[in-house]
């Protein structure tokens, strides 16, 4: 079944305000709970070296599934060049965001 681009453009702008709404809730949540934003900022410090692996340990999740479905693909080579696009546009922004995290 295909969708409509517009449907297509609408539900990722949904999703991405969504996660936008989602993280200005837990912001404001963390700064609620701790007194002041100063607060929240030395709570995330503090717990930056947990933060590196959680980062660390979703990367290699998401490399895992990518390469499950390479290998779930290997017969469908048009349905391979398509996971493979998304595992190269994945891994260009994943280092365009750690890039950023300099």
């Amino acid at each position: 079944m295909k969708h409509s681009p517009l449907f297509t453009l609408l539900s990722g702008l949904g999703i991405a305000a969504v996660m936008i709404l989602t993280a200005a809730l837990v912001a404001w949540i963390g700064r609620t709970a701790l007194g002041s934003f100063e607060a929240w900022q030395q709570a995330f410090e503090s717990a930056r070296p947990y933060l590196r692996w959680w980062r660390a340990l979703l990367y290699a999740a998401l490399f895992a599934l990518w390469w499950d479905l390479l290998r779930r693909y290997r017969h469908r080579p048009q349905d391979r060049l398509r996971v493979k696009r998304i595992g190269a546009l994945g891994l260009v922004l994943s280092t365009v965001v750690e890039l950023t995290r300099l």
